[in-house]
């Protein structure tokens, strides 16, 4: 009796060794799987940092990005800016020199060379008449200068039966040609002339006269005693 008590008492205590060796291991098996949740939880949590420093990063890269493409953007727009203002200057500054061209070219001109007394019809010319509003017409090679302030003739030389009176710095300030006799009366003149302003008219020892005005000077045709043009002076 007394032994089946022994042996059932060390069974029992044998059994409560193993069961409380057995819930030690446990724990301590829990622990090292805590200890290793926590190590990966520390490794997520240290990969997440990386990963958001690699985003904020990208971020900072592209936003560079960005900004470097804004400016250059910017440049380029400031660049076509100037390039557009350079061509409109260009086109400004072709377009004054068309327009003066054209000036220059659609500007009435009349040119006569040899005896202004050959042909006595020249002076109802309608460009005759335009080129002296214009003040550019031009007798054997001469052309009266408008633009000099010194009209005081100092010098005249004839060319044919052209008589050309210049200042003493040789500007031609007048030119007097005379004209096909008993071919132009009075009326005549008045008439082809008219377009532009006369100015005068008055009478003189030979005759009369009749004084235009052109642009920047003037001009006179003197008629004989029957109204017939005699002569005619370009100033």
């Amino acid at each position: 009796m007394n032994n089946k008590v022994l042996m059932i008492s060390s069974v029992l205590a044998t059994s409560l060794f193993l069961g409380a060796g057995s819930a030690q291991a446990n724990t301590t098996t829990n622990n090292n799987m805590n200890q290793q949740d926590m190590s990966m939880n520390e490794q997520m949590g240290q990969m997440n940092n990386n990963m958001n420093q690699q985003d904020m990063s990208m971020n900072e890269q592209m936003g560079q990005m960005n900004n470097n493409m804004n400016q250059q953007d910017m440049a380029m727009n400031e660049q076509m800016g100037q390039m557009n203002n350079n061509m409109n200057q260009q086109d400004m500054a072709m377009n004054e020199q068309m327009s003066h061209m054209e000036q220059t070219t659609m500007m009435p001109y009349y040119n006569y060379n040899g005896y202004t007394t050959y042909d006595g019809q020249f002076t109802q010319d309608y460009d005759f008449v335009r080129a002296l509003q214009y003040d550019n017409v031009m007798i054997d090679g001469y052309k009266v200068n408008t633009a000099t302030s010194d009209k005081d003739v100092a010098s005249s030389k004839t060319v044919y039966d052209t008589t050309i009176d210049m200042n003493k710095d040789g500007q031609v300030i007048h030119i007097t040609f005379d004209t096909k006799p008993e071919s132009v009366s009075k009326e005549m003149f008045k008439k082809a002339h008219m377009s532009n302003h006369m100015i005068d008219e008055g009478k003189t020892t030979d005759g009369s006269y009749m004084t235009y005005e052109t642009n920047n000077g003037m001009y006179k045709a003197f008629f004989d005693k029957q109204g017939y043009l005699m002569k005619v002076m370009i100033s």
